[in-house]
């Protein structure tokens, strides 16, 4: 997988190894995290209290054997890492 360049831009994870997310895009400058799942194209943005500390946790659970990015996501949903904005 690539990796994105640290840039002011959002960071898009494509093509993740994941059954049931498609992409996962990482603004710092807003500290939003917005996740596609792959059934139905659906769409959530969470908010997150520092979005580039977010993303290295993000980057460093791929080194882990097991990692699961929808495990990933869920528990840092559970733990309030991640909260949901609705519109």
């Amino acid at each position: 997988m690539n990796y994105p360049v640290n840039t002011n831009q959002p960071l898009t994870y494509n093509n993740l190894p994941s059954s049931a997310i498609s992409s996962i895009v990482i603004d710092t400058n807003t500290n939003q995290v917005q996740v596609v799942y792959k059934s139905g194209d659906k769409t959530y943005t969470y908010s997150t209290e520092n979005a580039a500390d977010w993303h290295q946790q993000f980057l460093a659970e791929f080194d882990t054997e097991d990692f699961s990015v929808g495990q990933f996501i869920n528990s840092n949903v559970n733990t309030g890492a991640l909260q949901l904005l609705t519109n």
